[in-house]
């Protein structure tokens, strides 16, 4: 992990995004480099959310996207909205550097703690989660109506 950091995102990551993205899922690479690239530009300027991204040899291998969560029945809470690591770089402790750098955010924001969804078959993200002292609390469905 020479000359690595976990910082937060610039613009200029957007290439770097979208390549996550893509090996992430297949499917997202229909979401161009340029949207990606406004997107950004968006949550930068327009909302309260913060992207914090793995850098290593000027090389993103990660990012991890957390946004502030209001509920009506809860403090406060930061819920991932994205959470991205190449594979090459997996089991080498950067998921734990950009989570860990989620938390100490919202630590110091005053946020209650993290909430996260996660896929089923993503089991070695699981064992991170729990090894971290997150907790499972229910399976449920994914639903999205999309505006045409």
């Amino acid at each position: 992990m020479k000359s690595a950091v976990v910082r937060e995102i610039r613009v200029a990551d957007y290439p770097d995004i979208y390549l996550l993205n893509q090996a992430f899922n297949p499917r997202y690479a229909v979401f161009s480099e340029e949207k990606v690239k406004k997107k950004i530009e968006t949550i930068l300027q327009h909302t309260e959310d913060i992207i914090f991204v793995y850098e290593e040899n000027s090389q993103v291998g990660g990012y991890i996207h957390g946004s502030p969560y209001e509920l009506l029945f809860s403090e406060a809470m930061v819920n991932v909205l994205g959470f991205v690591v190449q594979e090459n770089h997996r089991r080498r402790g950067v998921g734990s550097a950009l989570i860990e750098k989620l938390e100490q955010w919202g630590r110091n924001n005053g946020f209650n703690g993290i909430k996260l969804l996660s896929h089923p078959s993503r089991t070695a993200a699981h064992r991170l989660y729990e090894q971290r002292g997150y907790r499972f609390t229910k399976d449920q469905k994914n639903y999205i109506k999309t505006f045409e």
